[in-house]
């Protein structure tokens, strides 16, 4: 029973990422694509279309360090790179 308990705290959610205005749900929906394709679980905050309230991104506390790692990855790797991995997952599909 004791083990139980302790292990919940690695499904603790933990925000990854959090933005409020017009782009901020683009960012949360793009972050959420991109770390379910890693095999990270994801929990999206506020799915209301009021942009002057918040959008945030969470994940389980084990999780954090591999999203923050995929999230700091794409954003060095840039838009070209994400374009070429969406060409390369579309070209896969068909």
């Amino acid at each position: 029973m004791n083990e139980a308990k302790n292990s919940s705290h690695a499904l603790d959610l933990v925000t990854v990422f959090e933005e409020a205005g017009t782009t901020a749900e683009m960012e949360a929906l793009e972050i959420q694509a991109l770390l379910k394709a890693s095999g990270i679980r994801v929990v999206l905050g506020n799915e209301a279309s009021f942009p002057n309230l918040p959008w945030s991104v969470q994940v389980p506390k084990a999780d954090a360090a591999r999203a923050l790692k995929v999230l700091g990855e794409a954003k060095k790797a840039g838009p070209k790179a994400a374009a070429e991995a969406e060409a390369a997952q579309e070209r896969s599909k068909k």
